[in-house]
């Protein structure tokens, strides 16, 4: 017995000593992890007043860079040289977000799994079956062969070192503490990593596959009525009538014979297993930029607005700063991760971007019968093989995957990794981002442009993803670029899965980059994108692409009046003669209607900020124009139906109207396609359009017996939508923030360290493109006053990534209010 009272607590002592120094499956040590000294209580920063200065260490020839930090921690960097000033911004991003760094530049390479578990080991292998850590090492290739942005990778990576290089295990920001790992040398390759991560969010969903099933059950005519490349009262990036020269190319004529793949067989084998993808599920995913000549504005100077719509993390995805050095002053947000500044203002010029939405990513169907050679023109052609280790944290041997290499790009589905939907088809993938090209080199050419020129030069080297980057100047000038690197395609090509045994399928020239569509100082004076179609018919050269409207309507009505005031003198008062339906009749707006005269005719910063925060909804208030549902909503209280359109964030009648939509939305769709294993339903707006004529077949519910009518699918949908107000209203949730829960979620989803049910409204058919996770990532407003730089910006986050800090989230209310900072843009000296 006295054996056992002697055992029993030194096993425990030793169990208890074992739990506190040794990590058990995805727990840490728990004793570091709880030490008072080096734990995570040291991560605690206290609320105190910000430091002037940061200072960067020496790289043995003299410092050469310093850093004032302002009030609300954002660094104005000076260096004497390129190298100082690169080597300073690592510096800075790994200070305050090493862990955000590390852990996007692992998800990019397919390497969670090292730090995670076995629970991320499929999206790891989705991440290097489609090409990504392939297209980094092209890319950093270019990168290093060009000895400017080789010198500011350099700089740059030495920069996180040697922060890296100064921690013990109680500088480790927490997150490491908690996930039981330790930061890594940083390398070129990560930047690189982090470049195609960007493009990978931007350009790396498709709809090849769900277009390639519709095709099998809908004849050309029925696929071109539901989902036409161009939709009916688009107002274009670059605006109607803009001239195009001649295309130096021939625009290729569609090949001979059978060029898509076959996915009937498909559908048979995969019937019962639908998911559904909608185009409304997806709304607001893009961006907003607009631009005003000087000639237009309050102020007299050109006015740039721009507010990208990301996911809504925290650490934030952005970092700010101001980076100043010879032939350098320009101030915006980066991603830390990767040298110069992404979206901003300098000196001379300031620019922003929206996604353009042209298709950069085709899948082909890889014939094989030897797991070692496919078919193409004809002959057998061998795989070029990748064999992909996957690290697996709690595994002593890693999982190894063979990626086989065609000419159209890697095979990412195949037998051993099957395409989702249950096709069974093998299917490799073209992507522009798998090119050599080197975004870096538009960044930094561009952060140091003066002038329209130079900025042109500077985005041409911008190639994946595509961006619709918008210009102004200190002299009143606006332009806009659908900037990419694009292939001139035969029609449809690319829009379907395209078999990748024959020749004629390949991708062919790449068209010039001075015939991406482009407009400089157009004639009415404003410049709008919205992730709408990019341009009108007249563009010589086909493509196609995920495209939304309603944000682009709500910004081009509420900048429209400038197209009249322009006509008229000194922007005298027009209000009397203005009326939406003769600007926009020429160009066929769909709605006219429904928007009112704007009662103010110059614009301002304010009413910038107003626009950008405007949770006005085109969708909802088109609705009560139907006759067949203004008659349902008739017996509806009048507190559920007035303002439905405007989506305030404490408003039930948004709520309403939200549900009302989601559920005719899928009453009209549903049926159309059940037997599909995955489809695309046509895109909100084109729904609302095709509710005008009540006759359509698309109204007739083919599970029900009888015919349906318009009528009886908006009755329906009324009524479920009453049914889940008075559950939602039973839960004491019935305003619309409670309801759609925006939540500013800690990468890592911790939900100590995240924001739910942030107070705001608007939803992805709003300017204020505010959804559940998805929402304006940074708003910047700037207007270039010929006698200096006046800036205005926020963003949902803070500067610091560290959870403990008071600057984690100190920007998140003033964002969620609608308020702004003013920049302290300090002019070079």
């Amino acid at each position: 017995m006295r054996f056992l009272r002697f055992l029993f607590p030194l096993l425990l002592s030793i169990t208890w000593i074992l739990l506190l120094h040794n990590p058990v499956g995805s727990l840490p040590a728990l004793g570091k992890l709880f030490d008072p000294v080096k734990g995570f209580w040291s991560n605690a920063e206290p609320a105190q007043k910000v430091p002037a200065t940061l200072t960067i260490p020496g790289d043995g020839r003299g410092n050469g860079a310093s850093v004032i930090l302002d009030d609300r921690l954002v660094p104005h960097i000076s260096a004497v040289n390129d190298e100082r000033l690169y080597f300073a911004q690592g510096y800075l991003h790994a200070y305050y977000r090493l862990w955000q760094m590390d852990m996007q530049t692992r998800a990019a390479a397919g390497r969670l799994s090292e730090v995670i578990g076995e629970s991320t080991l499929s999206f790891d292998r989705n991440q290097r079956r489609k090409g990504m850590v392939w297209a980094a090492e092209n890319s950093l290739r270019a990168m290093l062969a060009d000895e400017r942005t080789k010198k500011i990778l350099d700089a740059y990576t030495s920069g996180v070192n040697a922060y890296i290089g100064q921690l013990t295990y109680k500088d480790y920001p927490l997150e490491y503490k908690l996930m039981g790992f330790e930061p890594e040398p940083w390398t070129n390759l990560k930047c690189a990593l982090l470049l195609k991560y960007m493009a990978d969010d931007l350009t790396g969903t498709v709809d090849d596959i769900n277009m390639s099933y519709l095709k099998e059950i809908l004849s050309p005519q029925e696929l071109d009525f539901l989902y036409p490349d161009k939709i009916e009262g688009s107002q274009p990036v670059i605006p109607s009538g803009t001239t195009f020269g001649k295309p130096s190319l021939p625009v290729p004529q569609m090949p001979y014979g059978s060029v898509f793949a076959q996915f009937k067989p498909a559908i048979q084998q995969a019937a019962g297993s639908m998911k559904y993808t909608t185009a409304e599920e997806q709304s607001g995913i893009g961006s907003n930029n607009w631009a005003v000549s000087g000639e237009m504005t309050k102020e007299g100077a050109a006015i740039l607005c721009n507010d990208p719509h990301l996911s809504l993390t925290l650490p934030s995805i952005w970092y700010e700063l101001q980076m100043t050095a010879p032939g350098i002053n320009c101030y915006g947000v980066s991603i830390p991760g990767a040298p110069g500044i992404i979206i901003g203002f300098n000196d001379s010029i300031s620019w922003g971007v929206t996604n353009n939405y042209r298709d950069v990513m085709d899948f082909y169907e890889i014939v094989t019968e030897d797991p070692r050679l496919y078919f193409f023109d004809g002959k057998e052609i061998p795989f070029n093989e990748r064999y992909e280790k996957v690290y697996i944290k709690g595994r002593k041997e890693p999982y190894t995957d063979t990626v086989r290499f065609t000419l159209h790009g890697p095979l990412m589905y195949d037998e051993h990794f099957p395409e989702p939907s249950g096709s069974g088809k093998k299917l490799a993938v073209s992507w522009m981002a798998h090119k050599a090209t080197n975004e870096l080199l538009a960044v930094y050419l561009y952060n140091r442009a003066t002038g329209y020129s130079s900025f042109v030069q500077a985005i041409h080297h911008f190639e994946c993803p595509a961006q619709n980057f918008l210009f102004a100047d200190r002299q009143g000038n606006i332009a806009i670029w659908g900037q990419g690197r694009f292939i001139n395609k035969w029609k449809d090509q690319g829009k379907y899965v395209m078999r990748g045994d024959i020749s004629a399928t390949l991708w062919g020239d790449t068209i010039p980059m001075n015939e991406n569509p482009h407009v400089y100082n157009p004639e009415r004076g404003f410049l709008a994108s919205a992730n709408q179609n990019v341009t009108d018919a007249s563009y010589p050269y086909w493509y196609n692409g995920d495209f939304s409207e309603f944000r682009s309507w709500i910004i081009h009505h509420e900048l429209g009046y400038i197209f009249k005031t322009r006509n008229d003198t000194a922007h005298k008062d027009t209000t009397s003669t203005y009326t939406p339906a003769s600007l926009y009749s020429k160009d066929g707006l769909i709605f006219p209607y429904l928007l009112q005269p704007a009662s103010e005719k110059v614009p301002d910063i304010q009413k910038n900020m107003n626009l950008q925060n405007s949770t006005f909804s085109l969708l909802n208030a088109s609705l009560k124009y139907n006759p067949v549902i203004a008659n349902a909503l008739q017996a509806l209280p009048d507190s559920l139906v007035r303002d439905g359109e405007n989506l305030s964030a404490e408003s039930q009648a948004a709520t309403f109207y939200q549900v009302f939509w989601r559920y005719l939305y899928r009453n009209i769709w549903s049926d159309e396609f059940k037997n599909l294993p995955v489809t695309l339903y046509p895109s909100p707006e084109r729904t609302l359009q095709l509710l005008k004529d009540t006759s359509l077949n698309y109204f007739d519910d083919k599970t029900t017996e009888g015919k349906e009518t318009l009528a009886d699918i908006v009755y329906k949908s009324v009524q479920q939508a009453i049914d889940t107000l008075s559950r939602l209203r039973q839960q004491g949730t019935t305003e619309w923030y409670k309801v759609k829960n925006t939540t500013i979620r800690h990468m890592a989803r911790l939900n100590a360290f995240s924001y739910p049910y942030i107070k705001n409204g608007g939803w992805g058919n709003t300017v204020n493109a505010v959804k559940s996770d998805h929402g304006p990532s940074w708003r910047m407003i700037v207007s270039m006053q010929p006698e200096r730089v006046k800036a205005f910006v926020v963003y949902p986050g803070g500067q610091s990534g560290n959870p403990g800090s008071p600057f984690y989230a100190s920007f998140l209310n003033s964002w969620t209010e609608g308020k702004y900072y003013e920049v302290d843009f300090k002019e070079r000296r």
